[in-house]
């Protein structure tokens, strides 16, 4: 008697045990779906929450890591302060680079240090932002090699080739002095990089829009005004999305008075 008693003490605590495993993996599963809810709702301080509570019971999950990485990017995307902007840029890049470690081939979780790196260089003084430049293409470059598909990739890279190609001469030779030199950049690998991210994911307006300025670096007017249309009638779906419209709007109206 006793022994069965054992035995089904100890079935009942497995038993238990799967029950309150289960639990913990619905818990978690209804977390991220919150939070990805919220981020499609473009509340990321809402989502936040959720990923930040989903991460709590399941801290190993890369993506969990990387998503609250990028609901504080979104947040100091929208901030207005720049203490507050480079504060929650700099809370977010552990998460990030800890959903690298958890996950060395996420490429999604690579190209969030790069486009942290961008949040920093923003924030920063020339210097800083030369020295973080090294670090947005190196991270854009290994994103791109672990996913050659990944639209943002190239729309990251795009976009450090155009504003890397307005550096001029003097301040070229100060980075190579100081700084050991920066990767060659040129407006046509710019131009090369953002046609590419709009090629693979033509329905983000954004890509449209880098586009468009990488066009009009380029001398290609006509290219660039077809490109800020396209975006203006693409719907508002990414928390930036809005501010790159009102970007394009802003950019057609100068070149129609010009």
């Amino acid at each position: 008697m006793k022994r069965l008693i054992m035995r089904g003490v100890f079935a009942l605590s497995i038993f238990w045990s799967a029950t309150i495993a289960m639990g913990a993996i619905s818990s978690t599963e209804q977390l991220v779906r919150d939070g990805l809810e919220a981020e499609q709702n473009m509340q990321p301080m809402v989502a936040l929450e959720s990923f930040s509570a989903a991460a709590k019971m399941s801290p190993e999950d890369a993506f969990i890591q990387q998503k609250i990485a990028q609901q504080l990017s979104d947040a100091a995307f929208v901030e207005t302060d720049p203490d507050k902007r480079m504060r929650l840029a700099q809370e977010a890049m552990p998460y990030a680079q800890r959903a690298v470690e958890l996950d060395p081939q996420s490429a999604v979780a690579r190209l969030s240090i790069a486009v942290l790196y961008g949040k920093y260089a923003v924030e920063g003084d020339a210097r800083t932002r030369l020295e973080y430049a090294r670090q947005i293409h190196e991270n854009a470059e290994q994103a791109l090699s672990l996913d050659p598909q990944y639209a943002w990739g190239y729309h990251v890279l795009g976009k450090w080739h155009i504003e890397l190609s307005q550096l001029g001469f003097a301040t070229r030779a100060i980075v190579n002095l100081f700084l050991g030199g920066l990767p060659k950049a040129s407006v046509e690998q710019g131009v090369k990089s953002l046609e590419k991210a709009v090629d693979i994911e033509p329905e983000a307006l954004s890509h449209w829009v880098e586009l468009g300025f990488a066009y009009q670096r380029a001398k290609r007017i006509d290219d660039a005004v077809v490109a800020w249309e396209k975006a203006l009638q693409l719907p508002t779906l990414k928390i930036y999305d809005g501010p790159a419209k009102q970007r394009a709007t802003a950019a057609l109206a100068a070149q129609r008075q010009s």
